[in-house]
Order: structure tokens, then sequence, then C-alpha cells
């Protein structure tokens, strides 16, 4: 995730001192999440996100281009994502393991089914 952020500061030419001094997030929390010792708060990702002007989940999107207008990267397989093991999920960084990866798909294909059928009941304009 750090990596995502330090892309970010070599894009815009910024320094994480830079950073934490406009967003008031500690420079010890930056310099915590660059040793892989912390990761920060959802609170804090948010104002780095806003400071760069990305979505949040671009700290954790593997795939994703710092562009944030160039939406054609945006649809994610579910299988490839799920590929991963570790994801962030309230500022905190969690693993999963396969039965982990299994609930969490079967929560996410009911979901996808249940707005393809409020999308169907819609009326047309």
């Amino acid at each position: 995730m750090y990596e995502k952020f330090q892309e970010l500061l070599d894009k815009y030419g910024k320094t994480a001192a830079q950073v934490s001094k406009e967003t008031g997030v500690a420079s010890s929390t930056l310099s915590e999440w660059k040793k892989g010792k912390y990761t920060p708060k959802l609170d804090k990702l948010q104002k780095i996100a806003d400071f760069f002007n990305v979505p949040i989940d671009y700290f954790s999107a593997t795939e994703t281009k710092i562009s944030t207008n160039d939406h054609s990267e945006r649809p994610k397989d579910l299988a490839k994502f799920l590929e991963n093991t570790e994801v962030m999920f309230d500022g905190e960084v969690h693993h999963l393991d396969e039965e982990d990866k299994q609930k969490l798909k079967n929560a996410l294909e009911f979901v996808f089914w249940q707005a393809k059928e409020k999308n169907k009941r819609k009326p047309k304009k």
C-alpha cells in the first residue's frame, strides 16, 4: 500500500513531510507505514486520498492507475480480486484464508444478484 503513496509523491513532486504538514497526518504515521509496521486508519487515508484527489480504494487496489479520469481499468474480476490474501478494511490490513475468501465471494455475489434484479425493476426513461 505504501508503494501507491510513494507513486503519488513522485508524480506530484511532494515529500511525505509536505503531505503530513498539509493533511495533519503525523509524519510518524507515514514513517511507520513506509516501514510496514502500521497501516493508517481510514480517516487518515481519506485525508491523504483527498489531498491527491484519488479515491481511497486507490491505496488497496493493486492494478489501479494514478489517473482518476481513466475508468477503463475500474471493473475487476471478482476471482482475481479474491486471489489476494490481504485486504484493507476500516483502515486495517486483514489476511483472508480460503474459507474467508469464499464467504466474501458468496456475500458479494448475493449483492450483485440483488442489484441486477433491482435494476430490472427500474422504469425505463
